[in-house]
């Protein structure tokens, strides 16, 4: 009997009115669940529980909890212990630049309140991380919202809120990562908000943005000049007026980031933008004993013999030397170093080559296909977004292909790569969303009947 004959056979009970009560309730609890605030809440919480039940505060201790934020948690002990902004390694170094300011500070504030290298301190830091985290669904969900619709950003807000990778950042890890995601999708969402009202108060926060940006972890910097160009290109029609607020902006993050120069100036005798330890980085993955990754034993951070090197030369003097070093190896090896360049690419992607073990089982393989899945996914969103002309794909398509370079050349961990996995997971979630509820086609296979 087909669907039709038995509704006619059988006709459907007319539906029950429900009470207006239950109404009511039921659209109240839609309602929260739509609600980006409720979303805020649920992935802090979710994120305070993971720390305060998983004991992921509980750092552990060896070589005077090193781990505790290395270079970062050095330099803020150093702050907090009143020696300064400086001493990276174990040994007394005196002021550095090794780092941005931004988090060391921010991470001595809270030694100097509730102790260097403290249990208190270890769950604070990473219940600010996990504040930054939570705060990342908004930016997605506002974001989502411009380029892909409301739904589409719900269910990346939603994802950033539970998925247990993105979780994992914030509440292990003592680093600028999640601030950095966090700060990355705001600026892709001022640029949008600009072209849509180009006010004055917009421009000027865009500047400090870029200013605390810069402050915080000076590689988004290459994604500025994108961001200001598609800006330009979408309000051309008032070119005049948009240059001028464009310098402003300019200004504004010139200003504000000054102090640090001038302090860097002043301390090593010579400009230092920011940081001055990207020399070292690519000579630890270029190098005879690298094969394209990242070699930690020869790292001050890590190897006895090259932190008193650090110690007796001084800091500058030693970064200039390693980049020599790394200069040198390149142009004597141009060949390996593409070959290198290739690989990072590979690792950036799909994950960099780490031993994962359950019990006798390898998990490696898996980890590595997680990752190229969700690249595959981010990619295959951009493709489609390019295609369908959503606005802002240009932005997302720049966030993905720019960023990335530095870490090409020196070293592609994993925690480099959250930066920009909130605009990944949009992009997913943009692909699904326009895959959802399509039908597939598959082709007919005809029996093939004897002598035909």
């Amino acid at each position: 009997m087909s669907l039709d004959a038995a509704e006619a056979k059988f006709p459907p009970k007319a539906a029950v009115p429900a009470p207006a009560s239950s109404s009511l309730e039921l659209s109240r609890r839609h309602k929260l669940f739509r609600s980006p605030a409720f979303i805020i809440v649920v992935a802090l919480l979710l994120r305070l529980l993971v720390i305060t039940a998983g004991h992921t505060y509980r750092i552990t201790p060896r070589r005077d909890h090193f781990q505790f934020g290395w270079e970062m948690g050095r330099i803020a002990r150093s702050v907090a212990t009143g020696h300064g902004f400086g001493n990276p390694t174990d040994l007394e170094t005196g002021p550095t630049a090794w780092e941005a300011p931004l988090y060391p500070y921010l991470l001595a504030l809270v030694f100097k309140v509730l102790g260097v290298y403290s249990l208190a301190s270890a769950w604070v830091i990473l219940a600010l991380n996990s504040l930054f985290s939570a705060l990342t669904c908004l930016v997605v969900y506002r974001i989502g919202q411009r380029l892909f619709g409301s739904t589409a950003a719900r269910w990346a807000a939603w994802t950033w809120a539970l998925f247990p990778y993105f979780i994992y950042w914030p509440v292990r890890v003592v680093w600028e990562t999640s601030l950095s995601a966090l700060l990355l999708c705001l600026a892709v969402l001022l640029p949008l908000r600009l072209a849509e009202n180009p006010r004055r108060r917009e421009w000027l926060l865009l500047g400090l943005l870029w200013s605390v940006i810069a402050l915080t972890n000076p590689t988004l910097l290459s994604f500025l000049p994108f961001s200001l160009a598609w800006v330009w290109w979408r309000l051309r029609g008032r070119s005049v007026a948009v240059l001028a607020n464009i310098a402003l902006s300019l200004l504004v993050c010139s200003l504000l980031i000054a102090p640090w120069l001038v302090r860097n100036y002043r301390v090593f005798g010579e400009f230092v933008f920011i940081r001055d330890n990207f020399g070292l980085e690519v000579h630890m993955a270029n190098n005879d004993q690298s094969g394209g990754l990242w070699t930690r034993s020869e790292h001050p951070g890590n190897n006895p013999e090259a932190m008193r090197q650090f110690a007796a030369m001084g800091e500058l003097p030693f970064m200039k030397a390693e980049q020599r070093a790394a200069f040198t190896f390149i142009a004597a090896h141009q060949g390996e170093f593409l070959g290198f360049f290739a690989r990072r690419i590979f690792y950036f992607w799909a994950g960099n080559p780490q031993e994962a073990l359950a019990r006798s089982w390898t998990l490696a393989p898996a980890r590595h296909l997680a990752f190229l899945l969700s690249t595959l996914g981010a990619f295959a969103g951009l493709w489609l977004a390019w295609r369908h002309r959503v606005r802002g794909t240009f932005l997302l398509a720049c966030a993905l292909l720019v960023y990335p370079i530095p870490y090409y050349i020196a070293f592609p961990a994993p925690r480099y790569r959250h930066a920009i996995e909130p605009e990944m997971l949009l992009l997913i979630i943009y692909a699904l969303w326009l895959a959802h509820g399509r039908q597939v086609r598959w082709p007919r296979l005809r029996r093939v009947e004897d002598g035909k």
